[in-house]
């Protein structure tokens, strides 16, 4: 049985935490129920589970306040507005901060990056409420981790180092450290400084192999993979790749799908046309599997670049679903391979149009920075 995000739940909470504030009761008993219901088959998360029990305070104030006890001491609704918030203000902000950092969770796996930003951004106003360290920790990697995708690479490195700091300090937090060090080293690649990267993925694969975590494992030897083919050995990352997707498939992990993607545009690039398509199959195979959309989009720009080999509106109407904060990245990146391919074929005109889209796509990824600022 699959887990439910924490994230799903921490929106409901949020909607239950609607109905509260509109003293709606029967909406919120049907949402207290739905959502405890949930929690049982919930992925961990200890955060999730508290901002859980302060709902459950501030829902019980609610029914207190609508069926008292004793009728005679019901208050207006003023006094109980003026009570309830005076004497649980660290509370309500508590839950502000709690709010906010769980749809910017859910926004974050929706892919809509900057939504998720806006979100953390105000539960960073809160931060201070929250007290314990290892609680900020979480804070500030889900922070690095989402301008890591927005390709802000300097802000993803304030916050995740600050993680990290936390996190070093504590043994018993070594998949967090883990996945700090993946943000660190993908930092490092956006910066075009691999060789700083690897040593981080390094440390990674081999934590992931001592404590046999799997999944782990098959995130590294992807990492892996990408820092070398950046570092122009496309052989050595296809190696990674391999053994990525083998363990991928002993896991049935969705990184399945990137391997075989990364491994068909190495072979393709290398003018292996049987190999790349053979990888090309089992791609797309396994993002119809997975049911990732995204990955589709990607494989039908090889498709149109590779295989269709596709004029320049061709390729430009494939490479068009990516005209997005989550896509641009990618954008970037096949529109500097269609651009090479081109060059290969002698066909300046079409080369440089896709380097100015290359050029173009980067300004839209530096300028994600401002749309989220007041």
């Amino acid at each position: 049985m699959n887990l439910i995000p924490s994230a799903t739940v921490g929106v409901k909470i949020n909607e239950w935490y609607h109905h509260i504030n509109k003293f709606d009761h029967e909406n919120a008993e049907k949402l207290k129920s739905e959502i405890t219901e949930m929690i049982d088959h919930m992925e961990e998360d200890q955060d999730l589970l508290i901002y859980y029990q302060l709902m459950l305070f501030r829902h019980y104030l609610m029914m207190s306040y609508l069926f008292p006890s004793d009728s005679a001491k019901k208050l207006e609704k003023w006094q109980y507005l003026k009570e309830s918030e005076g004497r649980s203000q660290k509370i309500t902000k508590l839950m502000e901060y709690y709010a906010n950092f769980f749809e910017g969770m859910y926004h974050f796996s929706e892919g809509d990056y900057i939504s998720a930003i806006q979100s953390y951004k105000k539960a960073e106003k809160r931060i201070y409420k929250v007290r314990d360290r290892i609680e900020k920790a979480e804070f500030y990697y889900k922070l690095s981790e989402v301008y890591y995708h927005m390709k802000q690479t300097h802000v993803s490195m304030f916050y995740v180092q600050k993680a990290y700091e936390i996190y070093s300090k504590e043994d018993t937090y070594s998949i967090r450290k883990i996945h700090c060090l993946f943000v660190i080293a993908g930092n490092y690649v956006d910066m075009e400084t691999h060789e700083k990267a690897l040593p981080h993925i390094k440390k990674c694969l081999s934590t992931a192999r001592i404590i046999d975590n799997k999944p782990i494992i098959t995130k590294a030897l992807i990492n892996m993979g990408l820092c070398y083919n950046k570092l122009n050995e496309p052989d050595t990352a296809a190696k990674y790749f391999l053994e990525a997707a083998d363990m991928a498939k002993t896991i049935k992990a969705k990184e399945l799908t990137q391997a075989y993607y990364d491994l068909a545009l190495i072979r393709f690039k290398q003018d292996k046309t049987l190999p790349a398509l053979e990888f090309f199959e089992r791609a797309c195979k396994s993002a119809k599997a997975f049911k990732d959309d995204f990955f589709a989009t990607l494989l039908n720009v090889l498709k149109a670049i590779f295989i269709d080999k596709l004029d320049r509106e061709g390729i430009l109407q494939a490479l068009e679903p990516l005209r997005n904060e989550r896509g641009y990245p990618y954008f970037e990146e096949l529109a500097l391979e269609a651009a090479e391919f081109y060059t290969k074929k002698e066909r300046m005109d079409e080369s440089v149009f896709f380097f100015r889209q290359m050029v173009d796509a980067q300004k839209q990824i530096q300028r994600g920075d401002f749309v989220y600022e007041v």
